[in-house]
C-alpha cells in the first residue's frame, strides 16, 4: 500500500516547499532519536518522517510519487497512514495481505502487483529493521504468511520471492528448507504446466483418429 507522505508530515496536497520544510523540522524535533533512547516506535516514525521529506523535495522522486499516488486513488485505493516501520507493523501487513488474499479468486489474482506489494513490504529498509528487532516469531511468521500467500505465483515470480525471504532467513535452517521446498513444488508444478498442453493436443488427435476409425 503506498504511504501518504503527506499526511506523515502533516502536511496537505497544496502545501508550499516552506510549509513542509516547517513541519519536517518541527516532527524531526519531536521524534529525533537521540531524544528517545531505546524507542523503537520513535525511530520508526523518524524513519517515516526523514522519508516522507527526502521524496517530496526530490523533483524526480516527487513526480514518481505524484504518479503512483494518483494511480492508486484512481482505483479507489487507500493510502497508508504514518504508521511507523516496526517489525509488529510489518506483520500486521503481512497478516492484512493474506486476508485479503483469501478473499479473491486464485484465477484472477493480479500476479505480479502481488509479488510487487511483497517486494515492498520486504524493502532494504524493513529488512534492516526486522534484524535490528531481532523477533524470531515474527521473522518466521511473516516468512510463512508470504509463502502461502505465494502459492499462486508462477516459478519466476516465486524465485524473486525466495530471494526476499532468504535476506529475511538470514540463513535459518527451518526458514531456508521451507523456501527450499515451495521452489521445488513451483518447479514441478512448471514441469507439469509445460506439458499440458502437448498432452491435450496428443488425446484431441488420438479421439479424433479413433473417431476416424470407428466410423469407416
Amino acid at each position: 500500500m503506498l504511504k501518504d507522505y503527506y499526511r506523515i508530515l502533516e502536511v496537505s496536497p497544496q502545501s508550499t516547499p516552506l510549509e513542509i520544510k516547517k513541519s519536517f523540522r518541527r516532527l524531526a524535533m519531536l521524534y529525533h532519536p537521540d531524544k528517545h533512547d531505546e524507542d523503537k516506535i520513535a525511530s520508526a516514525q523518524y524513519r517515516e518522517i526523514q522519508e516522507a521529506y527526502d521524496t517530496l523535495t526530490d523533483p524526480y522522486k516527487k513526480e514518481a510519487y505524484l504518479q503512483q499516488r494518483w494511480y492508486e486513488q484512481s482505483m479507489g485505493r487507500k493510502l497508508k497512514g504514518s504508521a511507523p516501520l516496526t517489525s509488529s507493523n510489518i506483520l500486521r501487513d503481512a497478516l492484512s495481505l493474506e486476508k485479503y488474499i483469501s478473499t479473491l479468486d486464485p484465477f484472477r489474482i493480479d500476479k505480479e502487483g502481488l509479488i510487487q506489494y511483497m517486494e515492498h513490504l520486504l524493502s532494504d529498509d524493513a529488512v534492516d529493521i526486522l534484524h535490528k528487532e531481532n523477533e524470531p516469531a515474527i521473522l518466521s511468521g511473516i516468512s510463512g504468511i508470504l509463502l502461502k500467500s505465494g502459492k499462486v505465483f508462477t516459478r519466476s515470480q516465486a524465485e524473486r520471492l525466495a530471494i526476499l525471504l532468504e535476506k529475511l532467513s538470514k540463513k535459518n535452517s527451518d526458514e531456508s528448507m521451507a523456501i527450499r521446498q515451495y521452489l521445488s513444488e513451483k518447479t514441478k508444478e512448471a514441469n507439469r504446466d509445460r506439458w499440458k498442453i502437448p498432452l491435450i493436443l496428443i488425446v484431441t488427435f488420438l479421439l479424433c483418429f479413433l473417431i476416424y476409425l470407428a466410423s469407416k
